[in-house]
């Protein structure tokens, strides 16, 4: 029942994706899967929305082990792969990541290049690229035994660049056995034809075994590095010298099941319908909370109270402002809990309110990704060119902060309300604009009825906007991607309950929708916020409506329950085929962040935060708890005006200060602190903490972000030094010297010659801040620098005393003078503070 797939096209409407994982559903028979395959009798005329990226590994300057020659290059080329040299691996690995394109590169040279894998670590390219989703062929010698450089050379790994790197010892089984190989089913499947005697095999536990040796060991395998992926991942073939056959390699490269059913299966997106229209007078002014004549804090639009920040009964605060920072802040913090890749806002046009907030939210809110859902249909009939020019604009301004979600490599647009022909013809002209502009997008519509007429043009994908429904799911033609939906309950100001807020209902719906997955690609929550009408599962509670005394509580707090209903499942299912979170550990570069505005770019490969408070900052997956992570961040100062002083960089982990440094080089240093992680969502954001501005301007500039997870067997600097014994963890140094015996080693070691016993920082150097000359004491010779500086209570202090300034109030007086008695207890004896 399976094919070969075309390497032209593999998809019908990019709907097969997930077939095998469809196969294994329980509703799934073969009769249906034989009915589905008769309705489909060619992948020929098959749409080409989604096609392998097929490309080679083949640099002549590069070394090569058990594998020569270029026979399956050559054959490779002939069928249409593109021959990439190391360095153009390395920029396309980049864009797969960036865009999650259906890929697979075969290695027709059995060491990996530097460029692709940089270091020994899970955090390079080459492991960067898997999990996004894409596909590696690779025959010979064992997978990252050594690493390739461009003038022939070598660096031996042996088979811990396999376990680190591909997270598991890629030859475990027994060596040189020469026992010839029994190809598996799942090896009939994926194309295997040919056996040979087996002399590298791996113990088989969590891969997907092609061919085993005598003694039950693989021989040939897939490592998936996605949740329930069937077709991608890490290939290993042929465990030997010599080439394969040529055919092998092919069919294994673009293996894909030719079976079809009604959507992409292979994403599960979490979605929810976010509301930012809300206004407070500590932000702007009372705005939707005072329809209908209400009178907020006293009484308000709705029958709930959102729970900001907590749960006390306090409407002037809760009666939030979708404006304020601090909400938004909040607001992504559960979004992230509850495990939701994508907010969908409620947006009015270029000039709404909504807009407004929405260029704040995109910022702000890095723990998931956004997209408009555009309203205007649900007043008026806008035109064409008024759809063009209304998305033109969202995707010109949002687009560039990195916070804009894309499916399928096109920017992504919820609409409401657009039923019937007219509607569709609409869009679809405005789509044509839009695609003449360069703007390819991804129309996911309200429609109403929907057939072969308007699905999949102009819409893509097709939901159901119903939140008086627990549970809905859209049933599209195959050619269109269909959605799930979700609601707590329904209960709009001035009416009766139309559907009564139920979390054993919501569950009930949740549960039905996870085990029925297949059925959607998106699952979509109905509402995070729709306070007015009942639906959000946002924090918050039940009001009593009293007019004449004021609204009261009811005794109903419903608070994170909603939240955390969904939570355990959807931060395990996968929003696969974009690669848009990256799974700890991972590098991030600076200028790929998600940014605030009060920062900019700094060149092609910086970021510069040159307002205080501003912040960059990414989202990471953690699959499961980690005790140890490292956050490091490679930082320079920049100082504008004579007076400018060192900046300090805050690093937050969730929101919470984690790490607090003076930059003080105007050359790149590692600045990093330790954290745990528990599985989930967690973001990580840098900024400014101390910018005077005018003549005393500082700006950071930020090179790239690390998060690296630390075990017993992690080595970050590859000097053979595991990371939890390094004394110098993040710059070689096997020898491990430590002259001052401070714990850290001397090559990092900024303050060499500390006295010993004295607390140091990961720098070496010590944490007294009266110790103004890091030699470890408190002595004569740093009150000497404290006199120097001394300028008198409310005179500024010159700018290079910024370290006297021990009270932190801009002066240097007899109040730091004090402080610095406390500490001060002679040369060669230990700080008193």
């Amino acid at each position: 029942m399976f094919n070969y797939l075309s390497s032209k096209s593999v998809s019908l409407g990019n709907l097969f994706l997930r077939a095998t994982i469809c196969l294994h559903h329980p509703g799934i028979t073969i009769s249906l899967i034989v009915a589905i395959i008769s309705a489909y009798p060619s992948l020929s005329a098959a749409s080409e929305s989604v096609t392998w990226k097929r490309v080679v590994y083949y640099d002549a300057d590069y070394p090569s082990s058990w594998v020569s020659g270029t026979t399956i290059r050559n054959a490779l080329s002939a069928e249409g792969y593109s021959v990439l040299n190391a360095n153009e691996l390395k920029q396309w690995m980049d864009d797969r990541i960036d865009d999650g394109h259906l890929s697979v590169v075969v290695f027709a040279k059995d060491i990996a290049p530097d460029t692709v894998a940089e270091s020994k670590s899970s955090g390079c390219t080459l492991r960067r690229y898997l999990n996004a989703g894409g596909k590696i062929v690779w025959y010979g010698d064992i997978p990252c035994y050594y690493q390739g450089h461009s003038d022939g050379t070598r660096t031996n790994w042996g088979t811990n660049g396999s376990e680190t790197i591909l997270g598991f010892h890629a030859a475990s089984g027994p060596w040189d056995s020469d026992q010839e190989v029994t190809i598996t089913a799942d090896g009939t499947q994926w194309g295997i034809q040919n056996t040979w005697p087996s002399v590298r095999p791996t113990a088989t536990g969590g891969l997907r075994v092609l061919a085993r040796d005598n003694g039950g060991y693989s021989a040939a395998w897939v490592k998936h590095y996605i949740t329930d992926d069937q077709l991608r991942g890490f290939v290993r073939f042929r465990d030997k010298g010599g080439n394969p056959d040529a055919g092998d390699v092919q069919r294994l490269a673009e293996y894909a099941p030719a079976t079809v059913l009604g959507d992409n299966c292979l994403d599960d997106i979490i979605a929810t319908f976010h509301y930012p229209w809300y206004g407070n007078p500590n932000t702007t002014s009372w705005r939707h909370w005072n329809d209908a004549t209400h009178n907020p804090p006293t009484t308000w639009t709705a029958y709930y109270l959102p729970c900001y920040p907590d749960c006390t009964w306090n409407p002037a605060e809760q009666l939030y402002d979708s404006n304020n920072i601090d909400v938004l802040r909040w607001q992504d913090r559960g979004m992230a809990r509850a495990g939701i890749d994508i907010a969908i806002a409620s947006w009015w046009g270029t000039t709404s309110f909504s807009n407004g907030a929405f260029s704040k939210a995109v910022r702000i809110c890095k723990s998931v990704q956004w997209c408009i859902y555009y309203e205007l249909d649900s007043k008026g009939d806008p035109t064409p060119q008024e759809i063009h020019d209304d998305i033109k604009y969202v995707i010109d301004n949002y687009g560039p902060t990195r916070n804009y979600a894309k499916i399928d490599g096109k920017w992504l647009v919820f609409v409401y309300a657009v039923n019937g022909t007219d509607a569709a013809d609409r869009w679809r002209q405005a789509k044509s604009l839009l695609a003449t502009s360069g703007y390819d997008v991804y129309f996911n519509g309200d429609v109403g009825q929907y057939d072969s007429s308007n699905v999949p043009d102009p819409w893509d994908a097709v939901h159901r906007y119903a939140p008086a429904n627990y549970q809905t799911l859209t049933t599209s033609p195959s050619a269109g991607d269909d959605s799930a939906s979700l609601s707590p309950g329904f209960w709009k100001i001035y009416e009766t309950v139309r559907l009564a807020r139920s979390l054993s209902q919501y569950s009930s719906a949740w549960n039905d929708i996870v085990t029925n997955r297949w059925a959607s690609r998106f699952k979509v929550i109905e509402t995070w916020n729709e306070i007015h009408e009942g639906t959000q599962i946002e924090p918050g509670q039940e009001i009593i409506a009293d007019y004449v005394n004021g609204f009261q509580p009811s005794g109903y707090i419903y608070d994170y329950d909603f939240i955390d209903a969904i939570a355990p499942m959807a931060n395990t299912l996968r929003w696969q085929s974009i690669g848009h979170r990256a799974t700890a550990s991972v590098k991030f570069e600076a200028e790929n962040m998600v940014w605030e505005n009060g920062t900019s770019a700094e060149g092609v490969t910086e970021w510069r935060i040159n307002n205080e408070g501003a912040r960059i900052g990414f989202a990471v997956y953690f699959p499961e708890n980690q005790n140890q992570v490292w956050l490091i961040v490679r930082a320079r100062a920049v100082q504008v005006g004579g007076s400018a002083y060192w900046p300090d960089l805050i690093t937050y982990w969730d929101d919470v200060p984690v790490m607090q440094s003076i930059v003080d080089s105007l050359s790149h240093l590692n600045y990093f602190t330790t954290t745990s992680a528990s599985s989930g969502i967690h973001k990580l954001e840098v900024t400014l903490a101390n910018d005077p501005g005018e003549d005393e301007d500082v700006d950071l500039i930020i090179d790239c972000v690390d998060v690296h997870n630390v075990d017993a067997d992690s080595d970050y600097d590859n000097d053979g030094i595991a990371d939890l014994s390094d004394n110098c963890p993040l710059t070689a140094n096997a020898d491990q010297n430590d002259e001052d015996s401070d714990g850290v080693g001397d090559v990092c070691d900024e303050c060499p010659g500390t006295l010993y016993g004295a607390p140091v920082d990961t720098r070496g150097c010590p944490m007294t801040a009266a110790d103004f000359d890091r030699d470890g004491d408190v002595d004569q010779e740093d009150y000497g620098y404290l006199q120097g500086c001394f300028s008198g209570m409310g005179h500024p202090r010159q700018p290079d005393c910024q370290n006297a300034d021990l009270d932190s109030d801009m002066d240097v007086d007899l109040i730091d003078f004090g402080i610095f008695q406390s500490c001060m207890n002679g040369a060669d004896i230990l700080p008193g503070c």
